[in-house]
């Protein structure tokens, strides 16, 4: 019983837990510098953290989601995220820092295109869109844009390794625990 209990208690934590959200609130939040290789295990290409009072009334303030900071696309084009080994992207909040303008994304896996959005969404400078993909086993995110300007990123969220380990402990403690009780 006790084994049965402590499983169902890991299962809850693990629901609770089950994702990875990357807000920017640790960085500096310095506009002029991009975000730096291996930040939160990702490499991220042409893109950077901005305050969100840098520009008050911009997309950037209204797109921080989480505390302080935003991510954007420093040159207003093209930007990536990657990880060594893969990721999954659950989704992210997007707003666009000046203009309405639309976004599309691709998936890649070892150079190959595995993902990509049928269709463009529409993003305004007013209210964060939340954009769930649920992509998984990718090593690349791109992130394209059709107006050539920048828009903000956050709340960038992925599946917690450790959370999947937990809610894996929870299971095979739950299988443990009634191979125990068909036994006695």
């Amino acid at each position: 019983m006790k084994h049965t209990i402590f499983s169902l208690l890991l299962l809850l934590a693990s629901a609770g837990a089950c994702a990875g959200v990357i807000g920017f609130d640790d960085l500096a939040g310095d506009e002029s510098a991009p975000i730096a290789k291996g930040y939160e295990g990702f490499d991220w290409d042409n893109l950077g953290a901005i305050r969100a009072d840098a520009y008050p009334g911009s997309g950037y303030a209204a797109g921080t989601v989480s505390f302080a900071n935003t991510a954007f696309n420093r040159d207003g084009g093209v930007a990536a995220v990657s990880k060594a080994g893969g990721f999954d992207f659950v989704g992210a909040f997007f707003t666009s820092a000046w203009l309405e303008q639309e976004l599309a994304f691709d998936g890649w896996r070892d150079g190959r295109l595995v993902h990509s959005t049928a269709v463009s969404y529409v993003i305004d400078t007013a209210t964060p869109l939340w954009i769930g993909l649920g992509w998984k086993d990718i090593d690349t995110l791109v992130i394209y844009n059709s107006s050539g300007t920048q828009w903000a990123m956050d709340d960038f969220t992925v599946p917690e390794p450790a959370s999947l380990a937990l809610f894996g402990t929870a299971l095979a403690g739950l299988a443990m625990a009634r191979r125990r009780r068909v036994k006695a």
